[in-house]
């Protein structure tokens, strides 16, 4: 392999948001605010805001209600208002840190059958 070509990485900004949750926040908390914070993550969706979002199943400081979202915002600060804006925040039950990430590598594979509507995800 040769040298890399630097002008043909994606060089893309998002906002990925990263979700914490406070010490008191119980499994109950989370899903008594869980149907909220899916309307709203699902609206996000629908506008174009949200590129992916999901809770964060295992790690350092993972607990109910920790997840990442990945935005596309116009800049930090209107990133920022659409985290705080989040219902499990709202709530009380968790702090949202906005960082910003340029997207350079990776791979995406959608395979969708148009006669089953069903998908998969590589």
């Amino acid at each position: 392999m040769g040298p890399v070509d630097r002008e043909r990485l994606l060089g893309r900004d998002y906002w990925l948001v990263r979700s914490t949750p406070l010490p008191a926040t119980t499994a109950a908390d989370v899903e008594a605010h869980a149907e909220a914070h899916l309307r709203w993550l699902l609206g996000l969706e629908a506008d174009g805001t949200v590129l992916l979002s999901g809770p964060l199943t295992s790690g350092p400081g993972v607990a109910p209600g920790a997840g990442i979202t990945v935005l596309r915002a116009d800049d930090a600060e209107h990133a920022a208002r659409i985290a705080a804006a989040d219902p499990f925040v709202v709530a009380g039950l968790r702090t949202a840190e906005v960082f910003g990430w340029r997207v350079n590598e990776g791979s995406i594979g959608v395979r969708v059958s148009l006669g089953t509507g069903r998908f998969s995800w590589q």
